[in-house]
């Protein structure tokens, strides 16, 4: 619980932000989650994700502990060979904190994974993992949801465990019942490609 003199002293720092007195980069990062949805080569839609609680905590165990019991413990660690992945279903929930996979999940997995690090410009940096099922791997399905599964600790762990084990687990989330996108029927013609980003920037 914050005590008077940290409000005093948050106060003042927020009056020299505002006054132009004091250096703030660096002070605080913005982490945008975005999915890319593509027919072929045609953008079908673009639209922001929903981080869950797995997600998030995966995220802080993984800058605090010291050690885990294997060092393909990592969140991408098997992006490549499908150890970690993307799937799309066709069910209506609304995302919530404690969601920890799609609603109705065709189980069908894409046909190849590749992921990227990029340095998107100055002061903005990128991971994507990108998955792509080939024309025909999946049925006409109506898709209403797509999520992203990574290997994460995702139980709260003390600063500098060792030894610890991770899992594949639920990270991010969208859904036409969230109104992220509209229910679309997939075009067993043509490769569906999907690109999943993490973009942080300094703000």
């Amino acid at each position: 619980m914050e005590s008077i003199f940290m409000r005093k002293c948050l106060a003042i720092q927020k009056l020299k932000d505002l006054l132009g007195v004091r250096n703030t980069f660096g002070d605080k990062i913005t982490v945008k989650d975005e999915v890319l949805v593509y027919a072929g080569k045609k953008l079908l839609f673009k639209s922001k994700g929903h981080i869950v609680n797995a997600g998030l905590i995966g995220l802080v165990n993984f800058m605090g502990i010291a050690q885990v019991s294997s060092v393909s413990n990592v969140p991408s660690a098997a992006w490549a060979a499908k150890g970690q992945y993307m799937r799309v279903g066709t069910g209506g929930t609304v995302t919530q904190a404690g969601t920890t996979g799609l609603t109705t999940i065709d189980n069908t997995a894409a046909s190849s994974q590749s992921g990227a690090l990029t340095n998107v410009s100055t002061g903005i940096y990128r991971i994507s993992w990108s998955a792509v099922w080939n024309a025909g791997v999946l049925g006409a399905i109506d898709v209403s949801e797509i999520g992203l599964w990574l290997y994460l600790l995702t139980n709260l762990q003390a600063f500098g465990a060792t030894g610890v084990s991770a899992a594949t687990a639920f990270f991010s989330r969208i859904s036409v019942a969230d109104g992220d996108f509209n229910v679309f029927t997939v075009n067993v013609a043509v490769p569906l490609t999907i690109e999943w980003r993490l973009t942080f920037t300094f703000a």
